[in-house]
Order: structure tokens, then sequence, then C-alpha cells
């Protein structure tokens, strides 16, 4: 999978690249262009308000647009990759665009994928870094998924009754039971190992949040680009975050993980009160209520808190 040609909106934006500059942190942040999407509107506000205020950062949106001329298109503070908007494989697309084009750009310590309904405390996440190695390193908010086929669901079995010896009425709904199947099998086909199921458990890094050393987006890159046949694989046809993490294993299956659960927070509901020591929010209330109301009030009060009083998206 190649990238031939990086266009830019103007000749000052090309100008700004001609050099590579050093950061601490790039952070890539998955959006995307649409009618009615008023709370992405509103998401995107929020991230503008603090995104480029620190010197050791640089932060990009991502897009997917199929018109461009290019493979990559650069403005202001985007990078589109020339591929169909999708959640499949939409997302992985642009993000391995996005990469690509900061890899060949810069030079930096860590690289963070999330997307726009997250809030990150970037001062905070700077200093938490600061006590991280800079090789071999992941940074995120560990997942886990079953690894079962038809024939064997004994890592459904054992993920159910860990769940059910907390909370007896707990369920894994039925579709998140057959999308396991069908990721079980890409990897499996991937990693060539028919009897993959018997492995259980996968755990993979979260999509809203992950942070790789540049060794390991080296690696990454390094394999996806020289993989002439990777556009065809079924791997590229499951959630980002879990094709990524097959990918990242097969490539260095020791790398450090370092699980940030206790300084980040889901809010599935209106929230007033935050820790000082939070890193990642991720605002999830549509899961509950259908839409994304109060997701938009969090997320404004969250740059309020922790940026800038005065904001109003």
């Amino acid at each position: 999978m190649k990238y031939k040609t990086i266009s830019y909106e103007n000749e000052e934006i090309a100008n700004e690249y001609k050099n590579k500059k050093y950061y601490k942190l790039i952070i890539l942040i998955i959006a995307s262009h649409g009618e009615g999407q008023t709370h992405y509107d509103l998401f995107k506000k929020c991230w503008e308000e603090y995104m480029n205020r620190f010197p050791d950062v640089k932060c990009f949106f991502l897009y997917s647009d199929e018109s461009i001329e290019s493979d990559i298109f650069i403005n202001k503070n985007s990078i589109t990759h020339k591929s169909k908007e999708s959640l499949v494989p939409g997302i992985l697309h642009k993000t391995n665009a996005g990469k690509y084009f900061c890899h060949k750009k810069f030079k930096y310590d860590f690289l963070l994928r999330t997307n726009l309904s997250s809030f990150v405390h970037i001062p905070n996440l700077l200093k938490y870094l600061e006590t991280r190695e800079q090789k071999n390193t992941a940074v995120t908010n560990l997942e886990i998924m079953g690894l079962i086929s038809d024939n064997n669901m004994k890592a459904y079995d054992r993920i159910i009754s860990e769940l059910r010896a907390s909370n007896p009425n707990s369920m894994i709904p039925e579709n998140t039971i057959e999308n396991w199947k069908h990721f079980t099998k890409a990897i499996g086909k991937y990693y060539n190992r028919p009897n993959i199921e018997d492995v259980q458990i996968f755990h993979f890094l979260a999509g809203s949040f992950y942070i790789l050393s540049y060794d390991l987006v080296t690696k990454y890159l390094y394999n996806i680009i020289n993989d002439d046949d990777f556009i065809n694989r079924d791997i590229i046809h499951i959630p980002d975050d879990v094709a990524i993490s097959a990918i990242l294993q097969k490539l260095s299956q020791s790398f450090l993980v370092n699980n940030t659960v206790s300084q980040s927070k889901i809010c599935d509901k209106f929230e007033t009160e935050y820790s000082e020591e939070l890193i990642h929010i991720r605002n999830r209330t549509d899961s509950r209520f259908g839409n994304r109301i109060i997701d938009k009030i969090n997320m404004t009060n969250q740059v309020k808190k922790f940026y800038n009083p005065n904001f109003e998206a």
C-alpha cells in the first residue's frame, strides 16, 4: 500500500513541511464531513480551542475524500486521504495515511490516534509521557475480545463467567458475538493460524485513544507499505483498532502496553465532576440516549474547565 503523491492547499503550507520539525507528540483526530452532523462540528470547535496551544505538540484532523487528485492532501490542520468515507475500512485508510505523512515530515517521540468526541488533557498527557519508555511502547485504555467460532466458544464462556462473577445479570449482545466471530476469522487468516480460537483472548488498543512510540509506527508503516496485497487482505475489513492491534502484535509481540484506564473516563451521562489527573475523556452518551445532545454539553464544559472558562462552542 503505497502513497505516491502529496499535495498542499497552498505554497505557504507546503513550505511549512520542507524541514523536519521535532515534536514530543503528534495527535491524529478521526473526523468526517457530512450533512446534519452538527455534533461533529461542535466537537471540532472544542478541539480547535486547545489543539494548537502547545509548541511540543502537532495536531491534525483526519478525513477521507474520493474526489481529491493526490493520494494525500494537506491543509492548515488536516490530512485527507483519497478514499471513501466509511467506518470500515475508511478509518483505517486515513489513519495509515496520517501516520505516513507525519512519519515522512516530522521527528517525534509519540503519536496519539484519537477521535472528535474525545477530550484530551494535553498537559497531563505530556507529563505522563515523560515517565514512559520512548521505544517499543504503546499507551491505551486496553480492551479485550473473545476469539471464537461456531465450533469453539471457550473464550465467550470464559469472559461471560468473569463478567457474571461481579454482575450475575451480565450479557454479551448477540451482535457482539457475531462480530467477534468475524474478527476472529480475519485475524486467524492474517496470522495464518486456522485454530486461533485456542488463544481465546485478544487484547487490542482502544480506537478512541492509543499512543505508539516512534519505532512502533516505523515498524507498522514499513509492513503495510511493503505489503503489495495489503489493500486486499481481510484484516482491513474489521474495525481499525482491532486490525491495527493485530498487525502490531504480529510484528512485535513483546511491545510494552501502558494501560491508562485509571486516568481515563467514559462519560455516558451528564457530568460535572472531573479528576484533575485525567488524561482522556470519551464522550459517549449516545449509546444510552440515542443522540449527542449531552455529549455536546459535556465536551464544551470540559474545555471550559481545563482550558478556557470563557469558551463558547
